[in-house]
């Protein structure tokens, strides 16, 4: 598991430049208008109270039961983007000062300062973007102490209120519906202790075993190239992360998206039965955010290939299929069984045809 500091590795600066990404990120966010009727005090107090009943709901859907009581917290796009630029760091720059350490070849100070703010200016016009199209987000545990941006549930409250507007929500059924997602999404990592630290280690491994070598780099090239020949999309499992990534990383990849894939689609599988009885309109939000989603405009299909969000999204799909065939074959008690600990997780196969995963695991666990 990642801790704050590595033994004997130099992070004075961090991996990321927080300030310059977290500035030039606010900055491009707040470019979007605010809804003339957004009240975040108002809002926080009512997602709190929606969280809390959620919470409750998707504890008797799922069998997973946070030890606390849920923190909602109402947030800005220009502070969302912050959160995740520091979120970013706390995740990959343990990994990443180690690799930096292990270096032959240090650059100099000045091209390795350039470096860090191209990154952060990068980093913030890609969060900026998002931040535009998150609704809510669950903020992962991630350092050994806790911190104010830990164990939150984020909602990005322009974006919800402006969604409502848009749509004709009502907003009292859309924002209990949200809090049920999120709350879904805290169960896992709270209530099954072990997925946050899997979660971490892939992290770990697939930042730690990087190769900064040029021969890896025209390794992972030819490789793609191949591929491509052959007919293949080398962007389609792994996304441009697996373009240029070594096998180690390939294999963590893989892993680590078959986790979020089946914690995506347990998420929406468990929103979906905890919403039948308190939103009855739950379908048409449901369809209204899929449209949304498979519909963007030309910019933010690109962006999309780009970043990957293309393949998620497919991989996502995959997750909600996945859990819905375990709990057709056998209920709710089954798809518990997806958190007994990391071996129970799928691979990339039997994401696909969840048969398999019936074949490894159900006759052990019954």
């Amino acid at each position: 598991m990642p801790t704050a500091d590595a033994p004997g590795v130099e992070r004075s600066e961090g991996f990321v430049d927080v300030a310059t990404a977290s500035r030039i990120g606010a900055s491009l966010a707040r470019r979007r208008p605010l809804p003339a009727s957004y009240r975040p005090g108002a809002l926080e107090q009512q997602l709190t109270e929606l969280s809390l009943l959620a919470t409750d709901r998707v504890a008797i859907e799922s069998g997973l039961v946070p030890p606390t009581p849920p923190v909602a917290r109402v947030v800005d796009r220009a502070e969302w983007v912050a959160a995740n630029v520091a979120s970013v760091e706390r995740l990959v720059g343990p990994a990443a000062a180690a690799l930096a350490a292990r270096r032959k070849v240090r650059p100099p100070a000045m091209v390795d300062r350039w470096s860090r703010r191209s990154s952060a200016a990068q980093l913030a016009a890609v969060l900026a973007w998002l931040s535009s199209r998150v609704l809510g987000q669950y903020d992962l545990l991630v350092g050994e102490e806790a911190s104010r941006d830990e164990d939150v549930i984020s909602y990005v409250g322009p974006n919800i209120v402006a969604l409502e507007q848009r749509h004709g929500f009502d907003v009292d059924q859309f924002r209990l519906w949200l809090a049920l997602h999120e709350t879904a999404h805290r169960a896992q990592f709270t209530g099954a202790p072990w997925v946050r630290t899997y979660f971490l280690s892939l992290i770990d491994e697939v930042v730690g075993a990087m190769s900064i070598d040029i021969s890896t780099v025209l390794s992972g090239a030819v490789r793609s190239f191949r591929e491509v020949a052959e007919g293949a999309n080398p962007l389609a499992e792994l996304g441009p992360a697996g373009l240029f990534a070594t096998e180690a990383q390939r294999d963590a990849l893989r892993r680590l998206t078959a986790l979020m894939s089946v914690l995506e689609g347990h998420g929406e599988v468990v929103m979906d039965v905890a919403a039948q009885d308190l939103v009855p309109s739950a379908s048409r939000f449901h369809s209204v955010l899929r449209d949304r989603r498979d519909a963007p405009g030309a910019l933010s299909k690109v962006l999309g290939q780009l970043l990957g969000l293309d393949a998620k999204m497919r991989q996502y799909a995959d997750g909600e299929r996945f859990v819905r065939a375990l709990r057709d074959a056998g209920g709710p008690g089954l798809v518990a069984e997806l958190f007994v600990g990391p071996e129970a997780m799928p691979t990339m196969a039997e994401l696909l045809d969840p048969a398999l995963w019936l074949a490894r695991s159900a006759p052990a666990l019954r």
